[in-house]
């Protein structure tokens, strides 16, 4: 989704861009310093992941709509996103919300391996079109309820969720490896949102609060 701070001044910027390598270079110019980060974003079109009629606005630093009520994130939310994560060719991630797959596909270039879960049929069977495209063979699909987690006694490295919630699921905590992170935004009693990275420290979660954010709501999240 979008950081709501930057919303006009990435507008105004992106407008111009043509390219995936236009894209990096404003991610660059708004502070994305991770070049393994970087060179994924430019090895995935994101013109696979959404509708034709969006191709004018491809390259924008903006969120766009992808069906369902759903949208694919703005890429330096993105970026930003996954720089909190720290992660190596080593580790395995578990991702909340595939959509049509964009995240996913520049995850892929960055980890050991993917397990995605998206809860809507149509956005999932896009994705898997999308990333075979790519030829990405590092990807697990799951449809689902991603507040539910991915199995008991699966552990990760790192987990991102692309939608908001008024809690944490228990389940996605129960998922992450000792030392592990999970970046999600959260919602406030008045409905706010901003960015959580959590830490796990043995039986402890460590949390941080980051930046204010607006993304779509996590659906069907009333488990514990």
């Amino acid at each position: 989704m979008l950081f709501s701070w930057k919303a006009n001044q990435s507008t105004n910027f992106s407008k111009f861009n043509k390219n995936n390598e236009d894209l990096v270079k404003e991610l660059k110019y708004e502070g994305i310093t991770d070049n393994n980060i970087l060179l994924a974003i430019k090895k995935v079109p994101r013109k696979f992941f959404v509708e034709q009629q969006f191709f004018p606005r491809v390259y924008q630093n903006i969120a766009l709509p992808i069906g369902c009520e759903q949208t694919t994130s703005q890429p330096y939310v993105v970026a930003y996103m996954i720089s909190c994560l720290k992660l190596t060719n080593t580790k395995n991630v578990l991702e909340i919300g595939t959509g049509t797959g964009y995240q996913t596909a520049i995850l892929s270039h960055l980890c050991k391996y993917v397990c995605t879960i998206e809860i809507q049929s149509k956005l999932i069977d896009e994705a898997k079109k999308n990333i075979k495209k790519l030829n990405l063979k590092n990807i697990t699909f799951k449809l689902g309820n991603g507040a539910k987690g991915w199995k008991d006694k699966v552990l990760f490295d790192a987990i991102i969720v692309s939608a908001a919630s008024k809690k944490i699921p228990s389940k996605l905590l129960e998922n992450l490896k000792n030392g592990g992170r999970l970046i999600m935004p959260k919602k406030d009693p008045l409905e706010n949102q901003r960015l959580l990275l959590i830490k796990k420290n043995n039986e402890n979660y460590l949390k941080k609060e980051l930046l204010s954010v607006k993304f779509v709501p996590l659906l069907n999240d009333k488990v514990e």
